[in-house]
């Protein structure tokens, strides 16, 4: 259940969160993920895939994609270790395969005008270019990068740059992803209230490390309008 109050310092509307268990939080602050939350990979995934199942001595194909699952916890690129461990190379990422989700402009327009928005994602260099050049890094105040940063998640440090940066509390933030090792457990021991995006290589997947449910689960992006 959400309540709506207004900041006048800030121009934006605010909710509280009414958690199943009864507390009130006041939410100010989204932050999301980018890859499977908001921008689409799996061309860009299952590119890579193809091009490690084509070399000599590759595994079967189910061998290959178990193994991807299995070393995937705490790793923001899980195809190229996979492809490591059996001896294979893939290409680069190719970025250019990436695509928005089509319903993250509209989520994301209605959200900025109720929130303050984030991101913080494990992305190689140039992804806010790359945002703006895809029509969405305007929805966002800031932007937290690992290549710029220096530090990935599930590291915490990352998590805390966000939100010292963004002069925000962890209880009155949520943080929005598709990946419950990197996304939902870290930000929950900071206090931040978090949403799994069923979407991407991950969507169907266990937990990956810690059991750690996140607070809400929506199968897609339009969903958020229903719990935000």
């Amino acid at each position: 259940m959400l309540l709506k109050s207004y900041c006048i310092a800030s121009g934006k509307a605010f909710y509280l969160l009414i958690s199943k268990k009864g507390s009130n939080r006041m939410i100010t602050h989204l932050f999301f993920d980018l890859g499977s939350t908001l921008i689409d990979e799996s061309a860009c995934v299952n590119a890579r895939i193809e091009a490690a199942l084509r070399q000599p001595g590759a595994p079967p194909r189910e061998v290959f994609i178990d193994k991807i699952f299995e070393l995937a916890a705490g790793s923001y690129a899980p195809v190229k270790v996979a492809a490591d461990f059996f001896g294979l190379d893939v290409p680069h990422w190719d970025s250019s395969l990436e695509a928005v989700y089509p319903e993250a402009f509209g989520v994301l327009e209605k959200l900025s005008k109720r929130y303050s928005l984030g991101i913080i994602a494990n992305q190689s260099a140039g992804a806010e270019q790359r945002m703006a050049e895809r029509g969405i890094r305007k929805y966002f105040d800031m932007v937290t990068l690992s290549a710029e940063e220096g530090v990935a998640k599930p590291d915490l440090r990352i998590f805390k740059i966000a939100l010292e940066r963004a002069g925000c509390r962890a209880e009155n933030a949520a943080m929005i992803g598709d990946r419950p090792d990197n996304d939902i457990a870290p930000a929950k021991l900071l206090g931040m209230t978090t949403v799994r995006v069923l979407q991407g290589m991950f969507a169907g997947a266990a937990l990956l490390g810690p059991e750690t449910p996140a607070d809400h689960t929506v199968r897609t992006l339009n969903e958020l309008l229903g719990i935000l």
